[in-house]
């Protein structure tokens, strides 16, 4: 990764309570699920295959911008972090309750299909419909966010907020 996680941008620090905001997008949980995406050598090669490359930014409805970020690259994480400014390609956001319920329960496609349907998981950024009109990209982000849930457990995340 390239380091960016050192830079921060106004109105994107991330809440240093505990509990599931200040636990969900913490640096440590970013790097962690940076490292896992790219161990996962099935979904990179996909990805790379189909020339996915996006800026994803991770945050909650209530706030201005997201909290972090991923800079996916052909596929591969180059940079994983608090979000500095740049342009999005995609925004999703959700309430930190539901963060931290998906983050410890896991997700399937019809959790993310719902969750999007009725506005609990907010696409602010980005072509979804695109994404599930190629069965590759579906797997690739099933297997993205299952990673998350990975990453989670990784850190102790696995108890209720």
């Amino acid at each position: 990764m390239n380091g960016f996680s050192e830079r921060r941008s106004a109105g994107s620090e991330l809440s240093e309570e505990s509990g599931p905001a200040g636990e969900v997008f913490s640096d440590a949980w970013l790097r962690e699920y940076a490292r896992l995406w790219n161990a996962e050598k099935t979904m990179v090669g996909e990805l790379a295959r189909q020339r996915f490359g996006a800026v994803i930014g991770y945050g909650f409805p209530d706030a201005p911008t997201p909290s972090a970020m991923l800079v996916v690259v052909r596929g591969v994480v180059e940079g994983a972090g608090r979000y500095d400014g740049r342009e999005l390609d995609w925004d999703l956001r959700a309430a930190p309750a539901s963060w931290s319920a998906w983050l410890n329960r896991g997700f399937t496609l019809s959790d993310l299909l719902v969750a999007v349907g009725n506005n609990r998981l907010q696409v602010r950024k980005g072509d979804h419909k695109r994404i599930l009109r190629k069965p590759p990209l579906v797997a690739a982000l099933l297997r993205a966010f299952a990673l998350m849930t990975i990453a989670q457990r990784a850190l102790g995340g696995d108890r209720p907020g």
